[in-house]
């Protein structure tokens, strides 16, 4: 009987694999059943204490039949051997020797699942034309679970085993596992995720936001326009604990997103309660003018922006470049050289022509030099190159053309890359690899990097052993060096090549920046074309005024009221019938609008004249806030008027 060391459908505690793998697979098995007519359910099993009842004799037994090396066998053989657990507490220690299990979160439990698959999320999804087939083959394979569970002393719970079927035909198969039948439910949560019967996602995106929303509420407690937790804060629990929540898994749900409907309502709506909060703002702002300030993406577009990146992840390209161009996967750590063979250096580094050339010196053979370079262009060329020097020969010099997806990092890597090669195929007895690139070198001299490009110097370096060595160096750019400064001169020469690429594979951060310039073009479209929100546009056209506006002053209470318009001014409290008239108390007569305030009301004139003085003293606007923002004391001056005139609002309105 054959045993794969690893099975492709194991998704945990494996390389280059994560939940939204797991999940996309799971959603694609199921739709592809369903479009081939079949009739498909899933059972969902759950294992009691699965950590902790690992049973280690069914480890032992697993690695022998895997051929496991006597090495990695004697490592886990310790690992068990001797173990106990201990407890301190009120002066009292009690310890308890370990006879089975894997305390998740120790060193050796991932191995340790993987070996023996002691997981918590296990699917079985089941798919056939037939009813009676369908109720068969399920309940035979739930019989084959139960007795291998068994036979490694793992038990699954019935009681929280879950089972969905997918279509009303389906729903009449009777499943059993250990003699207790299960009702088919009309939703399941696999890895975080809610997959409902209709796979529509709905339910997930109720589930993620009521989540969030829950986070809010606690939020509001301590968090008022006026006081309470500072908008830095409140911007750092929005990115980096909301948007992950909302955004996790967007691989296989995000799509729904597209549609403009319930779902982005949804979305936007938990959304602009941490941006009220991030900006302290009242709730009668628009949702549009509380995100743009907040400098938020729209919830649904960055759900977008997710689900793009994950799927270009998964599928292996991008939908903005053809189908030739691929994905740069890392390697397998299965397909690395072997950790004994594993190259490693240290780098040397020189700041100067001379200390190279004292370098070659001090060494009684001959050192071939090559100095390699990588370019990236403004219009995104992309073009590598290496120049050799072979003692008195002619320079060497090769000219590589990289895909314009392609990173600065990757033709610095490919630029080395082929050096080697050629240092290879040309069999110099000891070689000498100089880059000014530090990144490059630092990756490459990581041993156990899964890089391609590395994975490739590596290989390269390790064939060439039985020939030569080859050693790396840092120098500093641009400092008269002649190898370095032809090298560059060669490598932006190659990013103009009119030919083939010689490397198209692009960088998910690639994929990355696309997703990420649609979604801020989308951002800013919806913003300067919004119904709401005109008095914010105003003062700030465009989201770029706003970030220009926000890299020189930050946001406050009485600027936020001045932005929005929605302030203790009459004009706005009489618009939601908190005052019987918008009249201002100055002349009986004018709408108290901020502009009128900010511009023309004689209670405020003492400030508004230093204001004054102090723009045509700048020569600047003394209203325009696109104008002010190019200069630091107008700006300033600025918001010493707004912050002057809404401080002293409700005592001259008597509110």
């Amino acid at each position: 009987m054959k045993f794969d060391k690893l099975s492709e459908r194991q998704f945990g505690f494996r390389p280059l694999t994560n939940t939204t793998a797991a999940l996309s697979a799971t959603i694609r098995s199921i739709e592809q059943a369903r479009s081939n007519g079949l009739l498909t359910i899933a059972v969902s099993l759950d294992i009691k204490a699965a950590f902790d009842n690992a049973w280690w004799p069914a480890l032992f037994h697993r690695l022998r039949l895997i051929d496991c090396p006597s090495n990695i066998y004697g490592l886990i053989r310790s690992y068990t051997t001797d173990r106990t657990v201990t407890l301190d507490h009120a002066g009292s220690r009690v310890s308890k020797t370990m006879t089975k299990g894997c305390i998740q979160g120790s060193t050796c439990g991932p191995i340790l699942c993987r070996i023996q698959a002691f997981a918590d999320d296990v699917l079985l999804v089941a798919s056939s034309r037939e009813l009676a087939n369908l109720q068969s083959i399920t309940n035979q394979a739930l019989h084959a679970i139960v007795s291998w569970g068994q036979g490694v002393k793992l038990t699954f719970s019935p009681t929280k085993t879950q089972a969905i079927a997918f279509g009303k035909k389906a729903k009449q198969a009777s499943i059993n596992i250990n003699s207790h039948t299960l009702h088919f439910q009309s939703d399941i949560k696999l890895l975080g995720v809610i997959l409902d019967d209709k796979l529509l996602i709905r339910k997930h995106v109720l589930h993620v936001v009521k989540k969030a929303s829950g986070i809010f509420h606690k939020l509001s407690l301590y968090c008022r326009p006026t006081w309470g937790a500072h908008p830095e804060n409140i911007l750092t629990i929005y990115h980096q604990v909301i948007q992950p929540i909302v955004t996790y898994a967007a691989g296989v749900w995000g799509h729904v997103a597209r549609k403009k409907g319930i779902i982005s309502k949804l979305l936007l709506s938990m959304q602009r309660g941490f941006a009220l909060k991030a900006i302290k703002g009242f709730r009668t702002v628009s949702t549009i003018a509380a995100i743009a300030l907040a400098q938020f993406v729209p919830l649904d577009l960055k759900v977008l922006e997710a689900h793009q990146i994950e799927k270009t992840r998964l599928a292996g390209h991008c939908t903005y470049l053809p189908s030739d161009i691929t994905l740069e996967k890392y390697i397998p750590p299965d397909r690395l050289l072997h950790p004994a063979h594993r190259i490693t250096f240290s780098p040397s580094s020189f700041h100067n022509e001379s200390q190279i050339h004292d370098f070659i010196s001090s060494h009684s053979t001959p050192i071939t030099s090559i100095y390699t370079d990588g370019s990236k262009l403004d219009d995104d060329s992309v073009g590598a190159a290496f120049v050799c020097f072979d003692g008195g020969r002619r320079p060497v010099t090769k000219k590589y053309k990289l895909h314009n997806s392609c990173s600065f990092f990757q033709a610095e890597l490919f630029a080395i890359l082929q050096a080697s090669r050629w240092a290879s195929t040309q069999k110099f007895t000891h070689t000498l690899i100089l880059s000014h690139s530090k990144a490059a070198i630092q990756a490459s001299q990581n041993r156990s990097s899964t890089h391609p490009l590395v994975s490739r110097i590596h290989n390269t370096i390790h064939e060439h052993t039985q020939t030569g060595c080859i050693d790396f160096a840092w120098v500093k750019s641009h400092v008269g060096i002649t190898g370095n400064e032809t090298a560059d001169t060669a490598a932006k020469s190659a990013a103009l090549l009119h030919r083939a690429p010689d490397y198209a594979c692009f960088p998910i951060s690639y994929a990355k920046r696309i997703a990420k310039e649609a979604s801020l073009a989308a951002s800013r479209a919806r913003y300067e074309n919004a119904e709401q929100g005109q008095h914010t546009r105003d003062f700030l056209p465009t989201l770029d005024h706003i970030h220009t506006l926000f890299k020189t002053i930050k946001i406050s209470f009485t600027l936020t009221q001045t932005l929005t318009g929605h302030a203790y001014n009459k004009h706005y409290l009489h618009r939601f019938h908190i005052t019987e008239d918008d009249v201002c108390p100055c002349d009986g007569s004018s709408s108290q609008t901020l502009s009128h305030l900010l511009q023309l009301c004689p209670r405020f004139a003492a400030i508004r004249h230093d204001h004054e003085a102090t723009c045509r003293h700048f020569g600047v606007s003394r209203y325009s806030l696109t104008d002010l923002v190019s200069c630091k004391p107008g700006i300033d001056s600025f918001v010493r008027l707004s912050d002057s005139i809404i401080r002293a609002l409700k005592t001259f309105n008597s509110t």
